[in-house]
């Protein structure tokens, strides 16, 4: 037998031992069953309720997490439901909340609130809506926009009862589906707390617009407890969302209605002069609206509950819209990942956010902030690992799911915690114009320091939630100016200023 032919039956030997050495290894690897989700605190976060596919119910969960059985009689947020127009009222409710009224309960259609208001022949919508913004943030009178003002007037029974259903007790707002959702639904292509819709929250967002637009009108014609009552309305619904922990996104709106309308507050309190029992209900008013729930409580509940759903959703069902990439979507149906992997990397990232949510400064939240978007950045960019021999794949496609899946699914909590701080000091600085006004009232004169009115018109002098410094004051020329954050003559542009312009 001849060399070459020896050495071409040993090549042919080699090469087939090796590729039935790689198929068996590879089936081994591809067949080997993934581990079972295990139900347990470090995975799933809850280990009850379970469906009737034995996975973890997160959308029941989040339901049982809010307030149920307020009549809407006692409910604020039936009220904003019932000025809803009915084709965004009518969606799939899930009527825990009592404030889904009946048909026979709703308003007619032609006492619903409409937004944004028609505008009138040769204006376009844009400009409409330009207007209306503007009116909200200062004062106005009806012959500047006279399609304005007869908007309002038409439309002031819906909104009278707005303004007064803020003074209701309660806050339980219902949260509804897609009309094709139903919540039985388990692995739609996306998860049902992703499709849920707050209704509530985005109407209070449409709506507070009328309401502010409709206090400059009053302070404007000089109707200063009109103004008054249209942004206590505003304050109050602010601060029963952000005291009801829930999703971040309706913090968010509670937040901007806050700090809307302690902007607007501005020019009642300057502006309008009020005399002193309005200004003491201001105060009042203001110091009830500070004290929320732990932005955390949100964190560790409804949005750790959502993106823990949003997770398993998608290593459950694979082609779902979540994949990261169309061509994958058959990758990790066939491959698929360990989820307790992945979910255990998701519930170590939000202990991390609660604890930074829980610092307690500013200065420092924003540096723990910071580690996470680091964290989250290395995550995103680190480098996909190589399978081993005999190794699953579904080992190495649990490490690269557990770094780069959970990541993106992460609100931008710091925007959250900022817009927090940002309300709380508008907070602070309205109550402080409203203390130097009665001091005013009083005296005749600004003070020289806010000392001068403690105890008497303010408790203590106010911590800044921006600097977790004193509050800044100056007079000059008798004339005063409160900030919030960095002094304003260093130009900052991150300021909040309130001047005296007496």
């Amino acid at each position: 037998m001849s060399t070459r032919l020896v050495v071409r039956r040993i090549v042919v030997t080699v090469s087939l031992v090796g590729g039935i050495f790689l198929a068996v290894e590879n089936l081994w690897a591809i067949l080997r069953p993934a581990p079972q989700l295990q139900i347990s605190p470090t995975t799933t976060w809850i280990t009850e309720p379970l469906a009737a596919d034995g996975l973890p119910d997160y959308f029941q969960a989040v339901m049982d997490l809010g307030p149920r059985g307020i009549p809407p009689e006692t409910n604020a947020a039936a009220a904003v439901w019932e000025v809803i127009p009915s084709e965004l009222s009518s969606g799939n409710a899930i009527d825990y909340s009592e404030a889904h009224l009946s048909a026979a309960d709703q308003r007619p259609e032609s006492e619903r609130l409409v937004l944004p208001p028609p505008p009138p022949d040769g204006m376009d919508a844009a400009e409409a809506g330009r207007i209306l913004e503007a009116c909200s943030r200062g004062v106005w009178h009806a012959a500047d926009h006279p399609w304005l003002a007869r908007w309002l007037d038409d439309n002031s029974a819906a909104l009278d009862r707005l303004a007064a259903g803020a003074r209701r007790e309660g806050w339980c707002p219902p949260r509804c589906l897609p009309a094709d959702a139903a919540p039985t639904e388990r692995f739609r292509t996306m998860p049902l707390l992703i499709c849920q819709l707050l209704p509530v929250e985005g109407a209070l967002d449409r709506f507070s617009g009328a309401l502010l637009a409709r206090s400059m009108l009053r302070l404007g014609e000089g109707d200063i407890p009109g103004a008054w009552h249209d942004l206590d309305s505003l304050l109050r619904y602010g601060d029963k969302i952000c005291d009801t922990p829930g999703p971040l996104i309706c913090r968010r709106v509670a937040t901007s209605l806050i700090l809307r309308t302690c902007l607007a507050l501005q020019p009642l309190i300057l502006d309008g002069h009020p005399d002193e029992a309005v200004l003491a209900d201001i105060q009042r008013s203001l110091r009830s609206a500070v004290d929320w729930a732990p932005l955390a409580s949100s964190v560790d509940t409804h949005e750790r509950l959502l993106v823990l759903d949003a997770v398993i959703i998608l290593l459950e069902n694979p082609s779902g819209t979540l994949s990261p990439a169309p061509w994958r979507k058959a990758l990790y149906e066939i491959l698929k990942a360990d989820q307790n992997v992945v979910l255990r990397a998701a519930n170590q990232l939000f202990d991390t956010m609660v604890v930074a949510a829980c610092q307690p400064t500013r200065e420092t939240r924003r540096q723990a902030w910071q580690a996470i978007k680091d964290e989250i950045h290395d995550r995103m960019k680190a480098r996909r690992q190589g399978r081993a021999w005999f190794q699953p794949y579904y080992e190495p496609m649990s490490e690269a799911l557990s770094k780069r899946t959970v990541s993106p699914l992460i609100p931008n909590v710091e925007i959250i915690s900022d817009a927090d701080d940002r309300a709380r000091a508008a907070l602070v600085l309205a109550d402080c114009a409203a203390a130097l006004e009665r001091h005013r009232l009083a005296t005749g004169h600004a003070p020289a320091s806010l000392a001068d009115i403690v105890p008497t018109f303010l408790p203590a002098i106010p911590v800044d939630p921006l600097t977790d410094a004193p509050i800044g004051y100056r007079i000059a020329d008798g004339r005063w100016t409160l900030w919030s954050g960095t002094d304003p003559e260093d130009d900052a542009v991150d300021d909040l200023v309130i001047r005296d312009r007496s």
